[in-house]
């Protein structure tokens, strides 16, 4: 008996960001056979560079729609790799270089909970690094054919390969700083050629009479209003509340909320280390902050020397890739009807604080970079310690006034 019931739409996978598991850009779908879900990762992982998994989007979802679902060999994300292991690979090739230079950076990887010290790097900046790495080998095999950078010499590289790359890497819609950084590694890689190892290879070529391509200005940071800072209030509770102050009046990102125990905040000053640098913290606390704390801490009935703050089930804020705080901080402005492009995410809170508190007269540059934790140079607390822009200077009149109250306005 023929099927009467009426063909239905294709449903038209949407494009969509995570940090989990590192997907990115990805799409989750049903499989047109199957009906198992599964999802299809573009390889893209950085949220600024959209455009590009627009495009590798648009193309999946034409094949998709006709029955032609793109998918990895067994199920299995495509690897990045530029060779394969049983391919021959000349000693001293690039990606034998670029190898020990990725091999270095796992060198200095830093434990889970270890305090920052000089030579090392989070786990998430060497995985970073390593996939800048393969990405420049991966366009050196496009740009000379299959498997070429287990061929190709230092001395085989060109000027027009690393000017080539820099106007790709621009064209991908990356940030300024973000260009840098993949520049400043294909540089490490060339240095890393004049190893004894690898021959003590050099350039035929002057690196610095390149012709340098800058990517896009970083995006300036939007500040929330006071109408969205009291809607952000009014749908949350003390929890939620404390987190927001402490994220305006002390700067604390989800890590720091993460990592604060009683009896480091006290009514008179604070004093903590910030776990991503290790710099010393510390300082008068904001009166209203005070009271969100002490006001948690009887409820919760937290002792000295616990954990300020944990999840539902008794862990950390932020563990392994768990970030409640983000978590909880996406509902909340879903809950106020805004999205990213409207309201930031949580470290908005501490760029307002910190406008608030490099603006005060009076207010040095070390205070500045103390409140915000860094080992960085002036030029991060110059950003701060400037006039206020005049659209947001009833939000920092408004937060000013609201740090030096001394009760809750609720109960």
């Amino acid at each position: 008996m023929p099927d009467s019931s009426p063909q239905r739409k294709p449903r038209v996978p949407k494009l969509s960001f995570t940090t989990n598991r590192g997907y990115g850009w990805h799409v989750s779908f049903r499989d047109p056979k199957t009906g198992v879900p599964k999802r299809h990762c573009f390889g893209v992982k950085e949220r600024e560079r959209r455009a590009e998994a627009e495009r590798l989007y648009h193309d999946w979802v034409g094949k998709h729609l006709h029955g032609e679902t793109p998918a990895p060999p067994n199920g299995k994300r495509r690897s990045t790799r530029p060779a394969s292991p049983n391919v021959e690979v000349l000693s001293g090739s690039i990606i034998q270089i670029a190898s020990g230079l990725i091999e270095a950076e796992r060198g200095r990887v830093r434990k889970d909970g270890e305090r920052k010290r000089r030579g090392t790097i989070a786990k998430a900046v060497f995985t970073d690094r390593s996939k800048q790495i393969r990405d420049f080998l991966v366009y050196l095999n496009e740009r000379h054919g299959e498997r070429a950078v287990g061929r190709m010499r230092i001395q085989d590289l060109s000027m027009a390969d690393v000017e080539a790359y820099n106007e790709h890497v621009v064209a991908s819609g990356y940030s300024s700083s973000q260009v840098s950084k993949r520049m400043q590694l294909v540089k490490a890689i060339i240095d890393r050629a004049g190893r004894p190892e690898h021959g003590e290879q050099v350039l035929t070529w002057n690196w610095e009479s390149r012709d340098v391509r800058h990517g896009k200005p970083t995006r300036e940071r939007v500040l929330p209003s006071v109408e969205q800072l009291q809607a952000l209030l009014d749908a949350t509770d003390l929890r939620g509340r404390a987190f927001i102050w402490l994220g305006i009046g002390l700067g604390f990102g989800p890590r720091d909320l993460a990592a604060i125990r009683v009896g480091q905040i006290a009514e008179d000053a604070y004093d903590l280390r910030r776990g991503k640098t290790g710099i010393e913290r510390y300082g008068d606390t904001p009166p209203f902050v005070w009271s969100h704390v002490r006001a948690y801490i009887a409820a919760e009935e937290r002792a000295k020397g616990d954990l300020l703050f944990v999840t539902r089930n008794g862990l950390p804020l932020v563990h392994q890739r768990s970030d409640a705080v983000m978590l909880w901080w996406s509902s909340l402005r879903k809950r106020i009807g805004h999205t990213p492009k409207t309201l930031g995410g949580f470290y908005t809170l501490r760029h307002l604080g910190a406008t608030e508190f490099g603006s005060r007269p009076g207010t040095s540059i070390s205070e500045v970079k103390r409140w915000l934790g860094h080992t960085a140079s002036s030029a991060i607390a110059d950003v701060y310690m400037k006039p206020v822009s005049p659209e947001y200077r009833e939000a920092i009149k408004w937060v000013r006034k609201s740090l030096s109250k001394k009760r809750l306005p609720y109960k």
